[in-house]
């Protein structure tokens, strides 16, 4: 898989060039100078508009001083007269205190409406115009001591006017009633005294702050500006010598930058293919023998979606640092994609030499990375080429080894491979079946089977394992080797899988409706989807559409998935199982599983992967390691599924080790929905004695 990654290099390349070009013009003095004359300018610009904050902020102190006094006045008036005009003059002063009130409240929030600030700052009486520079002021310096007494002023101040605007309130009431009482009125109008002498010292503490935030805003910026302007001289002429000087240092530098990766410092495609071509030309001449290894990392996108970009590239540099070990001192290693790097092999003994090469790294690179605090894996699929065999040019051996790998990843993953010329017919046959697939969900091509599960101490079939399948309208069925792997790697199974979900569920559904027993339906997560950040979304719509009670969905997730970066997977899995789901881990005892790991993990259910079960009893091996799987489960109140059993004897054994379902050829192959609800009905009218197994 083509991991499409944005390099770094050209970018770096661009400025570099550019910074070279500036040192070659005779004019690059007069433009150091007139970049210093601009930073000087936008300083004052910075300041004046600090101090005119400031001051924006002592006018509208003045204005809110005024309504409030005011409010009060006509309040009191309103209570001795009771004008009305009075009340709606208190109303209108009111609202210039409340206005800066709910500027204040938005502008403390994380992400601030600035529309929400104006319309309140304008009902405050302040000018359009200064209140941008109101709202930096207050988010950029909240945290200089005299802002922040000014903040606890204005905080304070606010709860009082709170508390006037409810008097005010209680008091329109009050004698607006039927029967007014003179007690309930006079209380009231001593509460909006005593609130008037409270915000007399607050506001005389919001003066003095922004007094004191004038004076040192313009001490502060004045110090700046004398001490930048001839520090700013002493640099552009300092710099104005140096540039002659750089010229060479950054032809260097772009020259490197130019055919070299910015992120590993390895060689880029350009100078392997100038190194790999001179190679040739030796080789050629000397009538001896090279090799090229394609080699790109399994699953690195996955890495990359769950960990971020930054946790990637720490990964390929880690990567980059094992293939050097790994390498001779001759050898020429490339980075020359996102997740692909080439290895140039000369002067080597023979093929053989070739494959422990390969061998080495794929062992090398498949063992665990620390990334932070966390354990990560990933392996890599290797293609080789050799000259003359496949190519007498570097184009024709690039795209001979890049066949290769592709080859190497349709066989498994964590392998190589050597180049064939039968690898061009496969690689077209490819490209049809991928345009195929991208058509075959909107052609309603997918059907799925399902294959029972039964309860080894009762014989009865309490779940099924949902599995997908594809007609061809011309390849007929194709097996699910041929195009899942393909899926994944193009991102189709995230829209094929969330299908399979859904039709899973709505047919689980349909069964319960026809009487049908109920049944858990087992749902394969490939890694994209157990990635995809809206998985938890999409499955709590698919569980609500259907009906289905999600207790009787069951999502198993491979153990190397969630195992590739295990902490994650802990927040996944919680969050999956909080929806009611039941949680298995697949082709348990093949991956890398702690057990600190294990515990925490809020799993239900571990199914033994089939290479354990295949050879019992002759493997006494495989034997003693599913004994041991059962027990830990056991131990971990988890039930145990066993897949694979096609013999009576492999039954018998699990049943005597009290391993809980099993599942395989010898008891159910998959079958079509028709099929399977004859077998339902069939499976509850056998006695339950007849299928159990002595221990």
């Amino acid at each position: 898989m083509k991991t499409v990654r944005v390099d770094r290099p050209s970018v770096v390349r661009e400025r570099s060039s550019d910074i070279a070009l500036s040192a070659r013009s005779p004019f690059a003095i007069i433009w150091m100078f007139a970049s210093i004359v601009l930073c000087l300018l936008v300083m004052a610009d910075f300041s004046f508009g600090v101090l005119s904050s400031v001051r924006a902020y002592v006018g509208a102190e003045s204005r809110w001083s005024k309504a409030q006094k005011d409010a009060v006045f006509h309040l009191q008036k309103y209570a001795a007269a009771r004008d009305p005009d009075d009340l709606r003059r208190f109303h209108e002063n009111i609202t210039v205190p409340l206005g800066d009130h709910a500027a204040r409240i938005e502008m403390n929030k994380t992400h601030p409406d600035i529309q929400k600030v104006r319309q309140g700052f304008i009902r405050g009486g302040n000018h359009i115009d200064d209140i941008d520079g109101m709202f930096d002021l207050y988010r950029r310096f909240a945290w200089v001591s005299f802002m922040q007494r000014a903040i606890q002023a204005w905080e304070a101040a606010d709860h009082y006017m709170i508390q006037l605007d409810e008097a005010g309130s209680s008091l329109q009431h009050e004698i607006e009633s039927p029967s007014p009482r003179a007690q309930e009125i006079l209380a009231t109008l001593a509460t909006v005294s005593s609130i008037n002498e409270m915000l007399t010292p607050i506001e005389n503490r919001f003066v003095e702050a922004l007094s004191e935030a004038s004076r040192a805003a313009y001490q502060l910026l004045q110090a700046i500006l004398f001490a930048a302007t001839p520090a700013l001289l002493v640099l552009g002429t300092v710099l104005s010598l140096r540039i002659l000087q750089q010229r060479k240092r950054e032809g260097d530098r772009v020259h490197h930058i130019a055919f070299h990766d910015d992120l590993t410092a390895l060689p880029n495609r350009l100078m392997l293919t100038g190194r790999l071509d001179q190679s040739l030309d030796h080789h050629r001449r000397a009538e001896m023998t090279l090799a090229i290894l394609y080699m790109n990392l399994d699953r690195f996108k996955v890495i990359n979606d769950s960990l971020g970009h930054d946790a990637g590239d720490v990964l390929l540099c880690l990567v980059a640092d094992r293939l050097r070990a790994q390498l001779r001192e001759g050898d020429c290693l490339a980075r020359v994609g996102g997740d692909e790097f080439v290895a140039l092999i000369e002067n080597y003994d023979n093929s053989m030499a070739v494959s422990d090469c390969a061998q080495r790294l794929i062992e090398q690179l498949s063992a665990p990375y620390r990334l932070g605090n966390k354990d990560c894996h990933v392996t890599v699929s290797i293609g080789i080429s050799t000259f003359p065999a496949d190519g007498g040019d570097s184009q024709s051996l690039l795209k001979a080894a890049d066949v290769a790998m592709y080859r190497a990843k349709e066989t498994g993953r964590n392998n190589y491979q050597y180049y064939l010329p039968s690898m061009n017919i496969h690689t077209l046959e490819r490209l049809e079946l991928e345009s195929d697939l991208r058509r075959a969900l909107e052609r309603g091509e997918f059907f799925l089977h399902y294959q029972p599960r039964v309860e080894v101490a009762s014989g009865l079939i309490t779940g099924v394992e949902a599995l997908l399948r594809w007609k061809h309208p011309l390849r007929g069925l194709v097996p699910p080797l041929d195009f899942i792997p393909l899926a994944e790697e193009t991102g189709l199974i995230v829209p094929i899988g969330e299908w399979v979900l859904a039709t899973a569920c709505a047919r689980n559904k349909a069964w319960q409706g026809r009487g049908l027993p109920k049944l858990s339906v087992a749902v394969n997560l490939s890694a994209r989807q157990f990635a995809d950040a809206t998985l938890l979304a999409k499955l709590t719509r698919i569980i609500r559409d259907s009906g289905l009670d999600p207790s009787l969905l069951e999502l198993e997730i491979t153990e190397s998935v969630v195992m590739s970066n295990a902490e994650c997977a802990v927040s996944v899995l919680e969050k999956l199982k909080s929806l009611g789901v039941q949680i298995a881990i697949d082709d348990f005892g093949t991956g890398y599983s702690s057990l600190a790991y294990l515990k925490r993990f809020p799993i239900d259910i571990l199914k033994v992967d089939r290479s354990f079960i295949r050879d019992i009893p002759a493997d006494s091996g495989d034997m003693k390691i599913t004994r041991a799987i059962i027990a830990m489960a056991h131990g971990l109140r988890l039930k145990v599924v066993a897949e694979g059993v096609e013999t009576p004897e492999q039954l018998k054994f699990l049943g005597s080790q009290s391993c809980d379902a099993v599942q395989g050829y010898f008891l159910y192959r998959p079958l079509q929905e028709e099929e399977l609800a004859d077998v339902l009905k069939r499976n509850r009218q056998v006695c339950a004695a007849a299928w159990a197994i002595p221990a």
